[in-house]
């Protein structure tokens, strides 16, 4: 039997046979230890290099335009994420990462991995991408920019003309395959996978 430790609380568990898409949960804690999802590398594979693709228009092409006063500013995603750089550095650095650097690691380790399982290549470093992998779960905060930017939006209606630009909806497209990839990403099968495939 195999056993798995719980992230919250570090008790050790045998995994159980679960049906597909059922969660096991932890007996002390009750937090969640992993979840049965069908493997299945080659569609990850598919979504993840569409959103490696959509990334590029989303994070350079313009987000927002706001005129004020007659005078028109563009800003993209990069630019917003690294706006307060001068004034706060730290917070700046911190979106740029959770916004920008985390997704796309995230996405290219996915990618990466989801490549070499549906080919049935397993490589020295799949390890320590899927140990990336992992982490990267947590700081990967797409949607939390989207937010803020709706946020920003509903309070630059009120004294300025808006016009959302291409890289919005590249932006939206983004999100949106960012959580199917995420929602269909299980760590545990990747590493079952790879270990029964090596």
């Amino acid at each position: 039997m195999k056993t798995i430790i719980c992230r919250h609380c570090d008790m050790v568990s045998n995994i159980p046979h679960l049906p597909i898409n059922y969660v096991a949960k932890c007996c002390r804690c009750g937090g969640a230890l992993y979840k049965n999802t069908k493997c299945r590398p080659s569609v990850l594979l598919a979504l993840s290099l569409t959103a490696l693709l959509v990334m590029i228009p989303a994070f350079y092409f313009p987000l927002i335009s706001v005129n004020l006063l007659g005078i028109t500013e563009d800003t993209n995603l990069l630019q917003g994420a690294l706006m307060m750089l001068d004034s706060t550095p730290v917070v700046s650095v911190v979106v740029f990462f959770c916004a920008v650097i985390a997704p796309t690691l995230l996405i290219s380790c996915i990618a990466f991995s989801s490549l070499c399982l549906t080919y049935n290549y397993f490589p020295a470093s799949i390890p320590k991408v899927l140990q990336l992998t992992h982490s990267l779960m947590h700081w990967s905060m797409l949607e939390v920019y989207m937010v803020s930017l709706m946020v920003a939006v509903f309070k630059l209606m009120s004294y300025s003309d808006l016009y959302f630009g291409s890289g919005f909806y590249f932006f939206i497209t983004l999100l949106l395959l960012d959580m199917t990839i995420i929602s269909n990403y299980s760590n545990h099968a990747y590493w079952e996978r790879y270990i029964n495939g090596k």
